[in-house]
Protein backbone atom coordinates (compact mmCIF):
# COMPACT_ATOMS: atom_id res chain seq x y z
CA UNK A 1 0.00 0.00 0.00
CA UNK A 2 1.59 3.19 -0.84
CA UNK A 3 0.01 6.86 -1.01
CA UNK A 4 -0.63 8.54 -4.19
CA UNK A 5 -1.77 12.03 -5.05
CA UNK A 6 -4.23 12.92 -7.96
CA UNK A 7 -5.77 16.08 -8.34
CA UNK A 8 -4.95 17.56 -5.11
CA UNK A 9 -6.10 14.35 -3.01
CA UNK A 10 -4.25 12.12 -1.59
CA UNK A 11 -5.62 8.08 -1.67
CA UNK A 12 -3.81 5.09 -0.44
CA UNK A 13 -3.52 2.39 -3.58
CA UNK A 14 -2.46 -1.55 -3.65
CA UNK A 15 0.34 -2.84 -5.21
CA UNK A 16 0.46 -5.38 -7.39
CA UNK A 17 2.58 -8.50 -5.24
CA UNK A 18 4.23 -8.91 -8.62
CA UNK A 19 5.71 -5.52 -8.88
CA UNK A 20 9.08 -6.29 -8.11
CA UNK A 21 10.05 -10.20 -8.99
CA UNK A 22 13.08 -9.77 -6.86
CA UNK A 23 10.91 -10.66 -3.60
CA UNK A 24 8.34 -13.07 -5.59
CA UNK A 25 4.70 -13.63 -5.03
CA UNK A 26 2.13 -15.66 -3.49
CA UNK A 27 2.38 -18.34 -1.17
CA UNK A 28 6.12 -18.01 -1.34
CA UNK A 29 6.98 -14.70 -1.31
CA UNK A 30 10.33 -13.26 0.63
CA UNK A 31 10.07 -13.54 4.48
CA UNK A 32 12.00 -9.94 4.04
CA UNK A 33 10.09 -8.45 2.14
CA UNK A 34 8.54 -5.95 4.47
CA UNK A 35 12.21 -5.15 6.11
CA UNK A 36 13.81 -4.69 2.63
CA UNK A 37 11.04 -2.13 2.26
CA UNK A 38 11.21 -0.47 5.73
CA UNK A 39 15.29 -0.07 5.06
CA UNK A 40 14.63 1.15 1.39
CA UNK A 41 12.50 3.83 3.09
CA UNK A 42 14.77 5.05 5.56
CA UNK A 43 17.60 5.17 3.11
CA UNK A 44 16.06 7.15 1.12
CA UNK A 45 14.78 9.69 3.59
CA UNK A 46 18.25 10.05 5.51
CA UNK A 47 19.50 10.81 2.01
CA UNK A 48 16.38 13.53 1.15
CA UNK A 49 17.45 15.11 4.39
CA UNK A 50 21.04 15.89 4.11
CA UNK A 51 20.68 16.46 0.02
CA UNK A 52 18.36 18.51 -2.35
CA UNK A 53 18.54 16.48 -5.27
CA UNK A 54 18.10 17.80 -8.82
CA UNK A 55 17.50 15.28 -12.19
CA UNK A 56 19.90 16.92 -14.58
CA UNK A 57 17.64 18.61 -17.53
CA UNK A 58 17.76 17.59 -21.16
CA UNK A 59 19.15 14.13 -21.11
CA UNK A 60 17.74 11.16 -22.88
CA UNK A 61 16.22 8.81 -19.80
CA UNK A 62 15.44 4.75 -21.50
CA UNK A 63 14.94 2.67 -19.46
CA UNK A 64 16.51 -1.05 -19.00
CA UNK A 65 14.66 -4.30 -19.29
CA UNK A 66 15.78 -6.29 -16.30
CA UNK A 67 14.72 -7.50 -13.07
CA UNK A 68 14.75 -4.77 -11.15
CA UNK A 69 14.48 -1.18 -12.21
CA UNK A 70 17.36 0.13 -13.93
CA UNK A 71 18.04 2.80 -16.40
CA UNK A 72 20.04 2.30 -19.75
CA UNK A 73 22.53 5.06 -19.77
CA UNK A 74 21.78 5.80 -15.97
CA UNK A 75 20.25 9.09 -14.41
CA UNK A 76 22.13 11.82 -13.79
CA UNK A 77 21.44 14.12 -11.19
CA UNK A 78 23.56 16.71 -8.92
CA UNK A 79 23.46 16.70 -5.08
CA UNK A 80 23.30 19.97 -3.24
CA UNK A 81 24.04 19.69 0.56
CA UNK A 82 20.72 21.46 2.77
CA UNK A 83 21.96 24.52 4.58
CA UNK A 84 20.77 23.09 8.34
CA UNK A 85 20.98 19.86 9.58
CA UNK A 86 20.01 20.13 12.43
CA UNK A 87 18.23 17.32 14.36
CA UNK A 88 14.51 17.18 13.43
CA UNK A 89 11.69 17.73 16.99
Amino acid sequence: IEMSSVGGQSRMKNESMYKFLAFNAGPRTCLGKDMAYLQMKAAAAGILRIFHIRVVENQVVKPKISLILAMKNGLLVTLQQRISLEPLT
